[in-house]
């Protein structure tokens, strides 16, 4: 009659469920701004979004983005590597 709590949630949540999807980004997200603070603590860096593993990022000036752009597949691999999976191929910047 009664089912345990735990087997509700996670038939309801499995991994490719809209919910554990955003939290996955989020975890995402928060990787990359604590990565771009770790690099640039002096420089504001908004991290907006991802999208088809796509990060998009708002930059203050083109100098910052060309600096990012030399070290973007290591930032893409460290962030990658931290999750377990691919969930970035590319990073576009916006200023």
């Amino acid at each position: 009659m009664f089912n345990k709590l735990s087997n509700i949630l996670s038939s309801k949540y499995r991994k490719k469920d809209d919910l554990s999807r955003q939290i996955q980004i989020a975890k995402v997200l928060d990787l990359c701004r604590e990565e771009f603070r770790y690099l640039f603590p002096s420089e504001e860096i908004n991290v907006v979004s991802l999208k088809n593993k796509t990060l998009l990022v708002e930059l203050n000036n083109s100098v910052l983005a060309s600096e990012l752009r030399m070290r973007e597949t290591r930032i893409i691999s460290k962030v990658n590597g931290q999750i377990g999976s691919e969930v970035i191929k590319k990073i576009i910047y916006r200023f």
